[in-house]
């Protein structure tokens, strides 16, 4: 061994050199082979293993640690979705009860509105569904203020609904309820003359026709009233009384307006029904029943006329 410092050979365990005073730091040169076959007396290829295995051992817990980071990304844990799930939960609850407020205030609504309650009953109406629509016609007319009492709409489309119903009696009333209306709130011609048109059409439709001569008479608009005149239509008249007869009968109809027609076996006449051009004469003994009506321009059909007549004849009848 030489001095670092003078390059003198030094002695074996000299702690300085003589020829120059330094100091000599004797290290031993470091192995970690050394440590370990002091520690552990195994071959060289055991340690070679361990060093593998050590490799492998690393390499799959850094492998583990990655798949589990990739494993943490991918699926949130328990307490990762608790504060969206909560949330979302919250909301839906709001939303639900948004909903049912709305449509609690929108069926409310409907209930106290005078314009859906009419809108709806006319919809229905004018879809031939009368039975439906008559119970929110007669709401719209509970709900008419002060400022829609001039409206003839309600009391109108229910005379319609009325007449398709059999309620007769309550459709007539619903258009006289409606001529009143509109001759209080504004009373212009041209808007009673539809009125007035309407009315008779109800009248022909429910088979009250014998009630149009009144209506005309009660009518306060000379205007109006010529309108109203080619929608008269009056029973047939017949110039024998019915019952029992020993004789032939000729019998002769009258109707001051319109064309009549008329059956002999007890059904109801129709424009399909015989055209009555001159005298009925009956010559077969026996019961006859004899129907009439009467059929003006306008289409309006009168009330029904029937007859019974029973002819008996006796021998010397011959």
């Amino acid at each position: 061994m030489k001095c670092p410092r003078c390059g003198r050979e030094l002695k074996a365990g000299q702690l300085y050199c003589e020829n120059c005073g330094q100091e000599i730091q004797i290290v031993p040169d470091y192995d970690p082979l050394d440590e370990l076959l002091i520690g552990r007396e195994e071959p060289v290829g055991n340690i070679s293993e361990h060093i593998v295995k050590g490799e492998k051992i690393a390499g799959s817990a850094a492998g583990h640690e990655k798949k589990k980071k990739e494993t943490d990304y991918s699926k949130p844990g328990k307490g990762r979705m608790r504060f969206p799930v909560k949330w979302c939960l919250l909301l839906g609850g709001l939303v639900s009860c948004f909903a049912v407020f709305v449509f609690s205030s929108r069926m409310t609504t409907r209930e106290t509105s005078y314009s859906w309650q009419l809108r709806h009953g006319k919809a229905l109406t004018e879809k031939g569904e009368y039975e439906e629509a008559i119970p929110y016609l007669r709401k719209a007319q509970t709900l008419q203020t002060d400022t829609e009492g001039g409206d003839t709409d309600p009391a109108l489309f229910l005379a319609r609904a009325y007449a398709h119903t059999g309620a007769d009696d309550l459709a007539v009333s619903c258009m006289e309820e409606a001529i009143l209306t509109e001759e209080a709130a504004r009373g212009e011609n041209e808007k009673l003359l539809d009125l007035y048109l309407e009315y008779m059409d109800i009248l022909n439709l429910t088979g009250q026709t014998e009630l149009i001569e009144n209506v005309i008479e009660n009518c306060s608009y000379p205007d109006i009233q010529k309108y109203l005149h080619p929608y008269r239509v009056e029973k047939p008249s017949c110039d024998i009384p019915e019952g029992t007869y020993g004789y032939y009968l000729r019998l002769e109809l009258e109707a001051q307006y319109g064309k009549i027609y008329y059956t002999l076996d007890g059904t109801e006449p129709t424009t399909e029904s015989t055209l009555y051009e001159k005298p009925i004469e009956l010559r077969e003994e026996g019961e006859t029943l004899l129907s009439a009506v009467a059929v003006n321009d306008k289409g309006m059909v009168s009330e029904q006329l029937v007859l019974v007549y029973k002819l008996d004849f006796q021998e010397d009848c011959y």
